[in-house]
């Protein structure tokens, strides 16, 4: 007879079982083990085996605690670590896919280099063990995280998978089956898949799901439905916009059109701005194309006498400082 062993330590049997925030599945820990983790002073490879299982964002696991290697922050008795207590490394892992699926886990964030590792894989290996991952659990951070590999990893070699994906939706998984989806799919298709899903977002909801769900698409068709689809202001339109590609041309008609877009238009041009301090937008540089830059400074000025709040003075002027870097 084969005995469960304690999902941190792995060598004991398991004595305790703990609710975690995921209520379909608790903790399963030996007795020691559990008196760790209670203790937030658990060995950084029981954090680890307990991270692989939960997700390093649970309560008792996360980074208040614990750092990315599973060292205890805030132990409440010593934690002795020998050789064989420390969590594996990248370097330790990367040649094996299973080992390398499960460190992937552990990271806060799906890091450059973990996404470099898993690349050297075979895309059909990792789709195979991706797909059994994500069925075989309930957990919305693993599941997650198995939808951000198959965005940043696989793209078109899990483009079957993902239309399954959208033929059962579940509403929960709405923003990483969006990123899985620019990347694996046509872009038309991508589009009107997740346009249909936003509307059924709240009017609060939707400026910031919006721009979660589809910044990655940089596409121009993104300008197009937000025209029929802004109907209050909200900074994440602009944020939007700057990364879909826009025109000049599509600015002054915005500008023209009045609020919400005229203000939609002004972030737009005044995030294109190094420094801006939005690492979503600033990793793709985006520019104002297609500028006849010779009229960028009247249709600005003419903008703000008709619209002189500060935000607008704010913005124009933010814009004619960084013109040569916003326009092209």
């Amino acid at each position: 007879m084969i005995t469960d062993l304690c999902e941190a330590c792995k060598k004991n049997e398991i004595n305790v079982v703990e609710m975690s925030d995921e209520p379909n599945q608790p903790y399963k820990l030996c007795n020691q083990c559990h008196d760790r983790l209670l203790k937030y002073s658990l060995r950084p490879i029981e954090w680890y085996n307990l991270a692989v299982v939960h997700s390093p964002n649970k309560f008792l696991l996360h980074d208040d605690f614990y750092e990315e290697d599973g060292e205890a922050c805030q132990p409440e008795e010593d934690v002795v670590v020998t050789k064989n207590d420390k969590a594996p490394t990248l370097r330790e892992v990367r040649n094996d896919l299973e080992s390398l699926l499960d460190f992937s886990i552990t990271r806060w964030f799906l890091e450059d280099d973990v996404i470099k590792a898993l690349k050297k894989h075979d895309n059909q290996k990792i789709l195979i063990s991706v797909k059994s991952r994500f069925y075989g659990t309930e957990n919305y951070e693993l599941k997650s995280r198995m939808l951000e590999i198959t965005a940043d990893v696989l793209g078109t070699s899990a483009s079957e998978w993902v239309r399954e994906l959208w033929e059962n939706y579940d509403q929960e998984y709405l923003y990483p089956l969006s990123w899985a989806t620019a990347s694996s799919i046509p872009v038309e298709e991508g589009l009107n898949n997740i346009f249909e899903k936003l509307k059924l977002v709240s009017e609060k909801e939707l400026p910031i799901a919006s721009f979660t769900c589809l910044y990655r698409f940089r596409s121009s068709n993104i300008l197009d439905w937000m025209e029929s689809t802004c109907i209050i202001f909200n900074d994440n339109w602009g944020r939007l916009a700057s990364v879909c590609l826009p025109t000049w041309e599509r600015m002054k008609s915005w500008l023209n059109k009045g609020r919400p877009l005229s203000l939609i238009a002004l972030d737009t041009m005044a995030n294109c701005v190094k420094g801006c301090g939005d690492i979503y937008v600033e990793q793709f540089s985006p520019k104002i194309l297609g500028t006849d830059k010779i009229e960028v400074e009247q249709i600005l000025n003419d903008y703000y006498q008709k619209d002189g709040v500060p935000r607008v003075k704010m913005k124009v002027s933010k814009i004619l400082e960084n013109k040569q870097e916003i326009f092209e």
